[in-house]
């Protein structure tokens, strides 16, 4: 049988078209690769959306192709999903940038299905190792106790402050948030510390502040999202969305992203904790805070002068409630949304809700002083 020799054209069209296919795939992959950047810092994204006007078999064409694209679009979603800023954090032997700075490292990891929240490594008062918590797609039923609940009010008498309301109100835009809004408090120690019952997690600590700053005068946005349910990892690209929806392009946007510390039970860290979670105030006893910053903002000296100006102010009206400012290697926290933006966490999985909740009191006046001095 007679071979049948491949034509030198048939030849040269297969490697052109195969030229063609390796540019297409290489541009698809580099166009991929940048959304999924853009997704890591809370970019609002569109992959591939389709507008068409048709009827009868050209409808029916789009249809079928706009179906193909849907699959595309799954597949770009689930394969570049957002994760949380923070992953493995652990100290840098080198000394403080300032007194009250303390700066540890956010090393990349894989997403795990552990429902862990502290590495069991040793603490001292140079090196300390945490983890965020992940939720376990196949847990999450069990993860959060879900409970209707009143808002809770203030829990005593505000002190009287001498604040320009109005000048306030005009230039500052006050906004306060969850990222991890379900974190709890005692005697609330089911589903990991974490609950929506306001009467127990951080929700409620933030009713508590916004309702104090109103009976100041103050104009608040207090955004009730629970952006860490029913999906842990998505919580900071959720609470970037929300935010950017409030943001004002004429005031200062001053962000509180409202949290709670916490750890494992029987871990070294959890011990370190428990010397440092309260403090007395007043002949009540108060959860104390620390501030935290992401390094990896662009404007990070100035959410560390916001920082270090609240961190002041509450050393001047209340010494001692506010333990540290840490700044976490790695992070973003969404603070690159603002100049004015900060996360500060209000006790730990050790303080019950009556002690969070003196502390949102004492804190309400401490953020009133800072954004009196903010506006000035």
């Amino acid at each position: 049988m007679k071979r049948r020799r491949r034509k030198k054209s048939e030849t040269k069209f297969y490697m052109v078209m195969s030229i063609i296919c390796l540019v297409v795939l290489f541009a698809g992959y580099s166009y991929v690769y940048k959304l999924s950047e853009a997704r890591k810092t809370g970019q609002e994204i569109t992959t591939i959306s389709l507008n068409y006007d048709g009827e009868g078999a050209a409808n029916k064409y789009n249809e079928f192709f706009d179906k193909v694209m849907s699959y595309f679009n799954i597949f770009f979603e689930e394969t570049f999903k957002e994760s949380d800023d923070s992953k493995i954090i652990e100290n840098k032997e080198d000394e403080p940038v300032k007194e009250v700075y303390k700066i540890i490292d956010s090393a990349d990891r894989e997403q795990t299905e552990d429902l862990q929240v502290f590495d069991e490594k040793e603490y001292s008062s140079s090196q300390i190792a945490v983890t965020e918590v992940y939720l376990a797609s196949n847990r999450k039923d069990d993860f959060f106790k879900v409970i209707e609940s009143n808002t809770i009010s203030r829990s005593s008498v505000p002190r009287e402050m001498k604040i320009d309301t109005a000048s306030i109100n005009k230039n500052i835009n006050f906004i306060i948030y969850h990222t991890h809004a379900t974190e709890s408090y005692l005697p609330n120690k089911e589903s990991n510390y974490r609950t929506h019952d306001e009467n127990y997690n951080v929700m409620g600590i933030g009713n508590i502040i916004t309702s104090n700053l109103k009976n100041y005068g103050l104009n608040i946005t207090h955004l009730k999202d629970y952006n860490d349910y029913p999906d842990y990892n998505k919580s900071y690209a959720n609470s970037n969305y929300n935010v950017k929806q409030v943001l004002s392009n004429s005031k200062k946007n001053v962000m509180i992203d409202i949290h709670r510390d916490g750890a494992d039970e029987g871990s070294s860290y959890e011990e370190f904790l428990s010397k440092v979670k309260s403090i007395e105030i007043n002949g009540k006893t108060a959860a104390t805070c620390t501030l935290v910053i992401g390094d990896k903002n662009g404007n990070l000296e100035d959410i560390k002068k916001m920082a270090q100006t609240t961190f002041d102010t509450a050393n001047e009206m209340y010494p001692g409630l506010f333990r540290d400012i840490v700044i976490r290697n790695g992070a973003y926290f969404n603070q690159y949304l603002s100049d004015y933006a900060m996360l500060i966490e209000v006790g730990t999985t050790l303080n019950n809700i009556e002690e969070a909740q003196y502390t949102a009191d004492l804190l309400s006046e401490i953020l009133c002083e800072t954004i009196a001095k903010i506006n000035n």
